[in-house]
């Protein structure tokens, strides 16, 4: 190799490592407004909203809420007078039992015979 080779050489690894090593001020400049722009604070929902998943997520949870309440609006419940019934049958059947009416006296009994008369309701609602 000739000495103009070496030089030649010499010259495109020092300008070759130096852009290596030192960018450009257009890299640089890029650089920092890519930086600026990560670190730039997003509104809330577009941050919320940038992953496309949580879209059919949000839709699917909202029709099953709303399935759920369609449900529960359209399940069969017992008519008021249907309950009224039942309650007036059962005390109408421990007052006129034929055993001694001394319990009529106690209020213990009228706080048993609410117990008794929701324990009643609780089952028709349960069926």
């Amino acid at each position: 190799m000739s000495n103009s080779d070496n030089e030649f050489e010499r010259r495109v690894k020092s300008a070759l490592d130096s852009g290596y090593f030192e960018p450009g001020d257009a890299t640089r400049r890029q650089l920092v407004l890519q930086r600026a722009r990560a670190f730039e604070r997003q509104p809330f929902f577009s941050r919320l909203f940038a992953t496309p998943g949580w879209v059919p997520a949000t839709a699917f949870a909202a029709c099953a809420v709303f399935a759920v309440v369609l449900f529960l609006a359209n399940a069969p419940r017992p008519a008021p007078e249907q309950l009224a019934l039942q309650d007036s049958e059962t005390a109408l059947e421990v007052l006129f039992v034929d055993e001694e009416h001394e319990e009529i006296g106690d209020p213990d009994f009228y706080v048993w015979l609410d117990a008794m008369l929701l324990e009643d309701e609780d089952e028709t609602d349960a069926s």
